[in-house]
């Protein structure tokens, strides 16, 4: 008999609960017949004897797989099993108990269902078999909601592990991407400091002190890497490639060939200059200084000048030669008639000794800077300063001779415009200024010149010394008290200054005067308007 609240179907258990429930049919059935022996006569066989009963086997549907589940009263745990006399009955229990083994058997095997029980075993403990394999149900139910099966799980650890490992690898990879970028960075760090010292080592000269020169020769057609190779090899510079890309970064070409003297205090802008210029043919004995002739320099102060080494680098580098050497040569008549048949031209109008003259090579020494060697000596110094006047004169010759004028008159107007004016103009206008005194029978009224016979000329003067000078001196060098240019130059005129008397400005002045403390230049038309310049540029200002 099937319970209706009944649900759900064990498989386990519809065996046991079949044979429980027929036995108790067959308890209720002999409490029935005999419900107690001591209170009742036992009937004869013949009185009790009922029909014999048939039961026929009841056909029961299993569903595949999903078994319902019955729920049984819990029985009396002290309740023994009843006894059954009825033979009959018995049989047809065990008959039927069989073919429900057999049934539960066959559908157990179907199923793949291990359930093994024991009749023996008591109630309470099948149900509490129940209950638990109801509640592991209901719990594997849940855990099938709420939980991923193994599969899941072992897939989750392994898709978690993965990202793990995933990650690792990514900080890993950067870790590594950035130790590379750390190393590539401090590399081309290196590489750049490296390299800017470098450069910048290569364009310094390579010894600062060292003016010793050499003769260098550059073969033709030598290119700027090889010409580099030749200096670095000579010693000259640090750095032969340096010197390549350099001349070509600072568009240097079209390097001549030829000798040059070049030194390893010399800078590549020097070197890269003079290999533009051209070298000479042979070789020339190697520089060892420089003489630095300035201009307007007289001869005394360029004796002084020639004792200086103004080609080196050191304070106070002094020349092999002397002062009194200098002055002696350039008043030796022996010396002097040797120059004047070397440069016949310059020295056409030189003035004689007896003409009053305070030196006769002064102005013919052309103010410039020049090398000396280990064979210099003065007078091959002196000669050199000679030489470099009569070239630059060379062009003008003609034009001097077309203007009814001679070299030593050029000179000597040219070094009174020299100390004179400041520029080009001024130059011009003072040049313009001598000649209208000149042509008005006036003399050219100078104080450089009574400075220059008094020997105060090229030395450091006071504003009032300047201004107050003896105009009365008996000196052929006094121009206000002497007609015409002079005796002679009282300086080393440049090449401006010369061209300015050749190429006077033409204008109206008759006088100027300079500013004591600018330099500038006033002109004046007549004597009043130079005697207001004198009394604002130069009275004025000495007394204040």
């Amino acid at each position: 008999m099937v319970d209706k609240e009944t649900t759900e179907f064990s498989r386990g258990s519809f065996k046991e609960k079949i044979l429980r429930q027929l036995e108790e049919n067959a308890a209720k059935q002999a409490e029935t017949k005999f419900p107690d022996p001591e209170d009742f006569e036992r009937p004869s066989r013949s009185d009790s004897e009922e029909p014999e009963r048939k039961i026929e086997p009841r056909k029961v549907d299993l569903e595949p797989f999903k078994l319902p589940v019955f729920d049984f009263p819990a029985a009396d745990e002290n309740e023994a099993e009843p006894f059954v006399e009825n033979e009959n009955l018995s049989e047809e229990g065990d008959s039927l108990r069989q073919k429900l083994d057999g049934m539960v058997s066959e559908e157990i095997q179907n199923q793949d269902i291990p359930p093994q029980f024991s009749r023996s075993e008591p109630k309470v403990q099948d149900e509490k078999i129940e209950q638990e394999q109801f509640s592991e149900k209901k719990e594997s139910e849940k855990m099938v909601k709420h939980q991923p099966s193994r599969r899941t799980n072992s897939t989750s650890k392994k898709t978690s592990s993965s990202k793990k490992n995933k990650k690792k690898k990514k900080v890993t990879a950067g870790k590594i991407i950035a130790v590379i970028v750390v190393l590539l960075v401090l590399v081309v760090g290196g590489t750049g400091w490296y390299g800017y010292n470098f450069v910048k080592s290569g364009i310094q000269p390579l010894d600062s002190k060292n003016a010793t020169a050499k003769s260098i020769n550059i073969p033709a057609g030598s290119s700027s890497k090889q010409i580099g190779e030749i200096l670095q090899r000579q010693s000259i510079i640090k750095n032969g490639m340096v010197f390549q890309y350099y001349t070509k970064f600072k568009n240097y070409s079209e390097f001549k060939s030829g000798y040059y003297n070049l030194a390893p205090n010399m800078s590549l802008s020097t070197i890269a200059s003079k290999l533009e210029e051209g070298g000479t043919e042979k070789p020339v004995a190697p520089t060892l200084g420089k003489i630095l002739v300035p201009e307007g320099y007289t001869l005394t102060q360029i004796a002084k000048a020639v004792t200086v080494n103004s080609g080196s680098n050191e304070k106070n580098a002094k020349t092999p030669f002397s002062e009194a050497d200098f002055m002696k040569t350039v008043q030796d008549p022996t010396f002097i008639a040797k120059m004047v048949k070397a440069y016949p031209k310059l020295f056409a109008s030189l003035p004689t000794k007896d003409s009053g003259i305070k030196y006769q090579l002064e102005g013919y020494l052309f103010p410039a800077t020049y090398d000396y060697t280990k064979s210099s000596t003065v007078e091959s110094v002196i000669e050199n300063m000679i030489q470099a006047a009569n070239t630059q004169l060379t062009p003008y010759y003609d034009t001097i001779a077309q203007k009814n004028l001679t070299v030593n008159e050029v000179l000597s107007l040219a070094a009174l415009v020299e100390k004179e004016a400041n520029n080009d103009d001024d130059r011009r206008n003072v040049a313009g200024t001598f000649y209208n005194r000149m042509n008005a029978g006036m003399t050219l009224g100078s104080n450089l010149s009574i400075l220059y016979a008094e020997g105060k000329l090229g030395e450091k003067t006071s504003l009032s010394e300047d201004a107050n000078i003896d105009t009365n001196l008996d000196s052929p060098y006094n121009l206000y008290a002497n007609t015409g240019f002079g005796p002679g130059p009282v300086d080393s005129p440049s090449l401006s200054s010369i061209k300015a008397v050749l190429d006077p400005a033409q204008n109206d002045y008759l006088y100027f005067v300079a500013d004591v403390t600018t330099g500038k230049v006033y002109f004046a038309k007549n004597l009043d308007e130079q005697n207001a310049n004198v009394q604002k540029y130069v009275n004025d200002k000495i007394s204040s």
